[in-house]
């Protein structure tokens, strides 16, 4: 063997290992060429009421009120007679359901519309007495039963999980006014009930938890309409309830 051919095989298998690791390299940076560049995962975010260009739901709800202005006088052959103010207080629970559609705006928020009809169980009441004469008069009103319909729109806010509403409706509801007369050992009582219109209007909030459930608050306002109660041919009295309300639910959308 001539000394040109040994360096010739000594060089050969000197150049094996660097050539196994080039090799190596370029099948990795071609494998990562084939798959692309490496991200993180995306983040979910909130969910937002825009995802839903419409959507059904139904929900429960409960509430307080108080703070109504009903002025209770008594009308008599003798003269009207001022027996007190009422303020109409107790608590209400409720069902409800609706529909509501998602609108884009150019502000980044979105703005959503729809109906709602509610029906709401418990009663709220009060009563007032008075000494006229030697006489002593009650009188009472009370409102129960009440059954809603009512129109909400509002805003969401940029990130779309909270939308700020304001509603407007028309209510009927169960009003019961009553009244009595005691005159030492002997009482007159008197009653009157009926189902009687008024409006509603309220502002609020309402937070997605999640694709289906949200949860909602808003304050209210409830007026009944005004009515001329006879009790009989001698005494009558002028019914106008109304109520204030603090109201918090748990809604689920379809």
């Amino acid at each position: 063997m001539t000394v040109l051919e040994h360096f010739s095989i000594a060089s050969f298998r000197q150049a094996l290992p660097v050539a196994s690791v080039v090799t190596f390299f370029a099948s990795a940076t071609f494998a990562g060429d084939l798959t692309g560049d490496i991200s993180d995962p995306d983040v979910g975010s909130p969910k937002r009421f825009g995802s839903d260009v419409s959507a059904f739901y139904l929900g429960l709800s409960a509430g307080y009120g108080s703070g109504g202005d009903d002025r209770f006088g008594l009308r008599a052959p003798a003269g009207v007679f001022e027996i007190g103010e009422l303020d109409l207080t107790g608590s209400y629970g409720g069902l409800r359901g609706g529909w509501r559609g998602v609108l884009p705006t150019s502000i980044g928020r979105d703005y959503v519309y729809g109906f709602e009809v509610g029906y709401d169980f418990g009663t709220l009441d009060d009563n007032v007495t008075n000494q006229i004469g030697g006489d002593t008069v009650q009188g009472s009103s009370a409102i129960s039963d009440v059954l809603s319909l009512r129109i909400k729109n509002g805003l969401t806010n940029r990130k779309g999980s909270v939308l700020y509403f304001v509603s407007l409706g028309y209510v009927w509801g169960d009003v019961e006014t009553t009244s009595s007369i005691t005159s030492g050992s002997s009482r007159r009582a008197f009653e009157d009930s009926d189902r009687r219109g008024g409006f509603t209007a309220s502002i609020g909030a309402e937070h997605k938890l999640s694709d289906n459930w949200s949860i909602t608050g808003e304050y209210e306002f409830v007026q009944f309409q005004s009515k001329d109660v006879q009790f009989n041919s001698n005494f009558s009295t002028k019914s106008t309830p109304s109520y204030r309300g603090l109201r918090f639910g748990l809604n689920y959308a379809f």
